[in-house]
């Protein structure tokens, strides 16, 4: 591979992904509507989940006779593998913070590093009922295509450098939408899981009567038994950084190997009633 002069890196380092296909300019003089409409447009346009990683990537995949998981299927099943943590555990539901637990659960994702700085982020998994999702201001575009979460709401800021001075008072507003949601869908149920919470937080929720309970666990267990598609999306993964960065080649020889493995035990499984 021939390196560019400019580049700091080798060219067969950088990540191929598909182009980004940006809507045409209603221009200056459109109605607002149109200008509201395009922005919208572009946002999702913009929306690496949406657009995957483009024909190169994926021909490379194809030749190793992997083909591409499917995402809906994977989204369900780790729905589901929270949602029976919570039924075992008894609790109405889980309100998610840490950025890796919100990409599980619902495979939304914004801005990540920020946001495990920054509780601007959460999600609330209800047991039996909807999924929640509030994300950034103006950011609603990127969970559009996700059909597992039901409603997209503006988050309330409790953290000290959006609220200051105000800390209590927002996370008294904060509390009430949250107790709202459980009086709604707790089957009147008032134990819930949280996976991170300031101590003004578990105050709140305790003024509308609702106990709360270390979510951490249920997360974890969760995603310890992995779906089959998991499995070979794992690998896909593996073949892919073998072809742009130097990784344990033994170690996805290893991983390679089982995927016929689980092909052949999902072939095996009998049919869904």
């Amino acid at each position: 591979m021939v390196e560019s002069p400019r580049a700091p890196f080798p060219l067969a380092s950088r990540r191929k992904i598909a182009p980004f296909h940006k809507p045409e300019n209603p221009g200056p003089n459109a109605a607002q509507s149109e200008l509201m409409r395009f922005a919208a447009e572009k946002a999702a346009g913009l929306n690496q989940h949406v657009i995957g990683y483009g024909d190169l990537t994926e021909n490379e995949w194809a030749a190793l006779d992997l083909a591409a998981p499917n995402l809906d299927a994977m989204r369900r099943y780790r729905l589901e593998r929270v949602r029976e943590q919570l039924r075992e555990r008894e609790l109405a539901g889980a309100l998610l913070y840490d950025p890796l637990n919100v990409r599980y659960a619902t495979d939304s994702t914004n801005m990540q590093v920020w946001s495990m700085h920054n509780a601007s982020r959460y999600a609330w998994i209800s047991t039996q009922g909807p999924v929640v999702l509030w994300d950034y201001h103006n950011c609603d575009h990127l969970s559009h295509h996700l059909d597992l979460v039901n409603e997209i709401r503006q988050g309330t800021a409790w953290y000290f450098f959006a609220s200051g001075n105000r800390i209590e008072e927002m996370a008294r507003r904060w509390a009430a939408e949250i107790a709202d949601l459980v009086s709604q869908h707790g089957g009147g149920n008032r134990r819930i899981g949280v996976d991170r919470i300031n101590p003004e937080g578990v105050v709140a929720l305790g003024r509308h009567g609702l106990s709360v309970v270390n979510a951490e666990g249920v997360l974890e267990l969760a995603r310890a038994i992995k779906s089959p598609g998991e499995v070979v999306a794992q690998a896909k993964q593996d073949i892919e950084e073998v072809l742009t960065v130097d990784i344990d080649l033994a170690q996805v020889a290893r991983r390679r190997r089982a995927i016929p493995l689980v092909k052949e035990a999902v072939a095996r499984r009998p049919a869904a009633p």
